[in-house]
């Protein structure tokens, strides 16, 4: 639908929830001023509510690890700069609030709902373990900003781009901050890796239990792709890995199988797998750096990850090389 002129609009507002204390961890609130002038078209929504899933998943996340790792000495003890990691996490928290509103904000000028958070978000055990899944779910955030905007920029006006580029520079330096931690450079590429939304929104749901999302996506879930080495740690192993293992359940018998490699702005590459005592085996292909996503496939020529995602058997798995 078409919005009315500026001057008849209402001024986007954060829900209740965003208090003013919220928005002062934040560094700021919610975008003042007038709201966009564009058409809200289906595509533009539903991009909005893959976002909209996607940073409550994030904001329920990042409140849980404090509530979780509060006695944690890592996690709470300051640093020579006088901050913790938990300064630094609430101060990340309040901002995904913050965008989570943003959105909600959005789609409320469309009088749309905005995407009900889910209730159980698994907690973390330490804060390696903090610092390595922040970093997948702040990826998977960052890869689909990236499609998201593609998709807006083609179809639907720039106008809808500023708060969704915004949000994505914030993003990238988050996910920074979860690399310089966990002892890692902070960009192991030049460029982020997009993803489809429903990579995406396939990796979102690992963190949470699905039964407790009063309101699920419209997108395909996928079977998981359990990947048992190299295992997800905080920092990248010295020496980039070269192949991986990994169990699937009910991936059909016989026939190739391959595993799609998404990584930076590259089209997808392949390598062959192999099965034995039900353990499949593939090796990384050269050139792959910072956070890769491994998909299992049965085959071998789509080139994007769009059309990766449509020939998915299970996936995505976040595979961090350096």
């Amino acid at each position: 639908m078409s919005n009315p002129a500026a001057s008849s609009q209402p001024q986007a507002q954060a829900p209740v929830l965003l208090s003013p204390a919220t928005a002062d961890q934040a560094g700021g609130g919610v975008p003042s001023g007038p709201p966009p002038q564009t058409s809200f078209t289906p595509n533009a929504l539903q991009q909005f509510r893959v976002a909209n899933f996607i940073e409550g998943i994030e904001s329920g996340f990042f409140a849980g690890v404090l509530d979780s790792l509060n006695q944690d000495p890592t996690f709470n003890n300051a640093s020579a700069d006088g901050k913790s990691i938990a300064n630094v996490t609430t101060q990340i928290a309040a901002q995904e609030l913050v965008h989570k509103a943003t959105l909600e904000g959005l789609l409320g000028l469309a009088m749309q709902p905005a995407v009900p958070a889910c209730a159980t978000i698994f907690p973390v055990k330490d804060t390696n373990e903090y610092l390595a899944k922040a970093n997948v779910v702040t990826s998977a955030a960052i890869g689909v900003i990236i499609s998201i905007v593609q998709s807006l920029a083609a179809s639907d006006g720039p106008n809808l781009l500023g708060p969704l580029s915004s949000i994505l520079s914030v993003e990238s330096q988050q996910d920074t901050f979860f690399r310089m931690t966990g002892s890692n450079t902070p960009s192991a590429s030049p460029f982020n890796t997009g993803l489809s939304n429903t990579f995406a929104y396939n990796i979102a749901l690992t963190f949470v239990d699905p039964r407790s999302c009063p309101q699920l996506l419209p997108l395909p879930i996928l079977p998981s792709l359990n990947v048992t080495s190299p295992v997800m740690n905080a920092t990248a192993p010295a020496t980039p890995p070269t192949s991986i293992a990994f169990t699937v359940s009910g991936v059909p018998q016989g026939g190739n199988l391959f595993i799609g490699w998404v990584n930076q702005a590259n089209p997808v590459v392949y390598s062959n797998v192999t099965v034995k005592n039900g353990v499949g085996m593939a090796d990384i292909p050269p050139g792959m750096t910072g956070m890769a996503f491994a998909a299992l496939t049965a085959q071998n020529t789509a080139m994007t990850v769009d059309a990766l995602t449509n020939a998915t058997l299970a996936g995505p798995a976040p595979i961090l090389m350096s």
